[in-house]
């Protein structure tokens, strides 16, 4: 959002990823995933494999019309677009939550940065940004459309009203986006269970990542009395040594039961710790991370 001073207009600061982390990047490659429709087994392919007709979504700017399937025009009067088993595994959604508790430690600045590497590591696909809330970038895949897409993340607000749970059950309801690798950025706070949303995201048999953002202030708040502020709600709660241990202990738990229920459900799985380090360091440690949960995989 622009900053005004004095009657002079600053424009934010533009998301970029600095040249060592580029660099850093240019060994990478993501690694999709695509479920088979019948059998649930998962499926690889090689580059310039056969087609496999998949599935149809609404057209969308951009898409060739020799895939328009035109019977179904005729039929319906809609445009739809017919979908290939190739395609399915080179499209990138990436969701980036901007609840009000990723304002705290870092986290949102953290998920833009994780957005920006993938969506980096993403050329030649169709890629996707997705704010909480319903904003969504233009399609992406190629190395000139990156400053638009940055642009897109950077200027995310924060403070989004929708929760990670109704986000993702809104994305995985859509008809829009049938196919593809989706990565969730989020620090997953949510009063409602992630359960169901698991189970709506798994029934559309996406390839899905969970990224989940935890800055220093989430896992160790410091000992001794202080006043905790729900990011969320507002409300404030004074509390003691002992009531910062079984919140600490809770933390735990949440993790642990967050992680078995997003393993369980077949998606992949990455605690990411934000913390206050050079920018650099901190882009290394999240491709790292990306990289341990096999969403990159080396070229």
């Amino acid at each position: 959002m622009p900053r005004e001073f004095k009657g002079v207009t600053q424009a934010a600061p533009v998301l970029t990823l600095s040249p060592p982390t580029r660099a850093l990047l240019s060994r990478y490659a993501l690694a999709p995933r695509v479920l088979n429709a019948f059998s649930g087994e998962r499926l690889t392919r090689e580059a310039g494999g056969s087609l496999e007709f998949f599935d149809v979504r609404p057209y969308g700017a951009g898409d060739e019309l020799r895939y328009v399937d035109w019977k179904a025009y005729a039929r319906t009067g809609k445009l739809v677009t017919r979908l290939f088993q190739a395609e399915r595994t080179s499209a990138l959604h990436v969701l980036l939550d901007s609840s009000p508790s990723m304002a705290v430690g870092g986290k949102l600045a953290a998920a833009q940065r994780v957005a920006a590497m993938l969506t980096y590591t993403a050329q030649g696909m169709r890629t996707q940004v997705h704010r909480f809330g319903g904003a969504t970038s233009l399609r992406g895949g190629q190395r000139r459309q990156l400053p638009e897409l940055w642009r897109f993340i950077g200027e995310t607000p924060e403070g989004a009203a929708v929760s990670p749970v109704a986000a993702l059950q809104s994305f995985a309801a859509s008809t829009s986006y049938a196919a593809g690798m989706v990565v969730v950025v989020s620090d997953l706070f949510d009063e409602a269970a992630l359960r169901p949303a698991l189970v709506a995201l798994r029934a559309r048999r996406l390839d899905v990542c969970f990224v989940q953002l935890m800055s220093v202030a989430d896992l160790e708040p410091e000992g001794g009395r202080l006043e905790l502020r729900d990011s969320e709600t507002g409300e404030t709660l004074e509390v003691g040594p002992d009531e910062v241990r079984l919140y600490r202990e809770a933390v735990r738990a949440f993790l642990g039961r967050t992680r078995a229920a997003v393993l369980q459900a077949g998606f992949r799985y990455q605690l990411a710790r934000v913390e206050e380090t050079p920018l650099e360091a901190q882009e290394a440690q999240l491709i790292a991370g990306l990289y341990k949960a096999g969403i990159l995989v080396r070229r």
